[in-house]
C-alpha cells in the first residue's frame, strides 16, 4: 500500500475520531501494521482515584489499534480486544502506546499495544483482533 494510503487514512481517523480531540491524544507514527499514539495525563483523564481512569488507558491502546490495522486501505473493525493493567498511571504523566502487528490474514488481523510510562515503565498490555471488510476506511465512512 503507499504512502498516500497510510496518510489518507490517518488523517481520516484524526478527523473523524472524536476521542482523539477529547482525550488530548497525539498521533507521533503511522504505517501499515503499526502506530503510536501518546497523550498525558490530566484532569478529565482520572478517575476516583486520582489515577488515569482504566478506560482512558483503552481509548488510548484503541486508538493506536485503529489506526495500525486500516492504514493497509481496507476498513478493518474491532470483533475483540482486551487490555491487562500493571501499574497506575498519574496526572502529568505521559503515556505511550506502541501498537504491532501480530498476525495478518486476509480477512483478520491480531495487534498488541504495549503501553508504557514517560518512564519507560510497562503501563498496560492491549491484545486486539480486526475483521476486515473490502471498503476503503474513508469510502465507508463518507457511505460512497
Amino acid at each position: 500500500m503507499s504512502e498516500d494510503m497510510v496518510q489518507r487514512v490517518t488523517s481520516h481517523i484524526k478527523e473523524h475520531d472524536r476521542l482523539i480531540e477529547i482525550f488530548a491524544m497525539e498521533i507521533e507514527e503511522t504505517r501499515e501494521g503499526f502506530a503510536r499514539v501518546s497523550m498525558e495525563v490530566g484532569k478529565d483523564h482520572l478517575n476516583a482515584a486520582g489515577l488515569c481512569h482504566g478506560a482512558a488507558l483503552f481509548a488510548l491502546a484503541d486508538v493506536a489499534f485503529a489506526l495500525a490495522v486500516n492504514c493497509y486501505g481496507k476498513m478493518a473493525l474491532a470483533i475483540e480486544a482486551s487490555m491487562n493493567y500493571f501499574r497506575p498511571v498519574r496526572p502529568g504523566e505521559r503515556v505511550i502506546a506502541v501498537c504491532t502487528e501480530l498476525y495478518q490474514g486476509r480477512r483478520t488481523g491480531t495487534y498488541l499495544c504495549k503501553l508504557t510510562n514517560d518512564q519507560e515503565k510497562d503501563v498496560s498490555v492491549f491484545k486486539a483482533t480486526a475483521f476486515r471488510i473490502d471498503q476503503e476506511p474513508v469510502k465507508l465512512q463518507a457511505g460512497k
